[in-house]
């Protein structure tokens, strides 16, 4: 509310407006997409099984701050790690945990899709250069995600 209003009269840095009474606090919104940004970088370094105790000790603490199972929130989470809950190679995840990161990627696949033919007009170079944007895409992606998606016909 204080970004809009700061905006609103003309005042486009907001970073330092505090939000609350923490001299340490700003009003700066971060995107789920700088959040999965960082959360890739990092996650690329790791390995799986350090991911998956990571993942698995985030999970944990989300569901007892929630007070129940299984709703922890996989918005933020990198490609790698997404593929990594639905891969289970650790045997850490549940059953529905696997089911959450694997609907978290078809979203994410999804909105892209629409994102993409939402942008211009349907053509065949626009086609083209999706179906291009794709293929570079996925081959930059971890070799968990790949494996994931040559395994799974819904991810591919």
């Amino acid at each position: 509310m204080q970004a809009a209003k700061l905006f609103a009269s003309g005042k486009t840095s907001i970073a330092t407006q505090a939000t609350t009474s923490d001299p340490a606090a700003s009003s700066v919104l971060i995107t789920v997409e700088a959040k999965r940004a960082a959360a890739t970088k990092e996650d690329a370094a790791k390995s799986v099984s350090a991911l998956a105790s990571e993942l698995r000790a985030s999970f944990d603490k989300q569901y007892a701050a929630a007070g129940k199972k299984n709703s922890a929130d996989l918005t933020a989470l990198s490609g790698r790690a997404l593929a990594t809950v639905a891969l289970n190679e650790t045997n850490q995840f549940s059953k529905a945990e696997i089911a959450a990161a694997r609907l978290e990627l078809r979203a994410r696949d999804r909105q892209s899709t629409v994102s993409a033919l939402a942008s211009s007009d349907l053509t065949a170079a626009s086609l083209k250069t999706y179906s291009r944007d794709l293929l570079t895409a996925r081959s930059l992606m971890s070799n968990e995600e790949q494996r994931l998606r040559a395994s799974n016909p819904g991810l591919r």
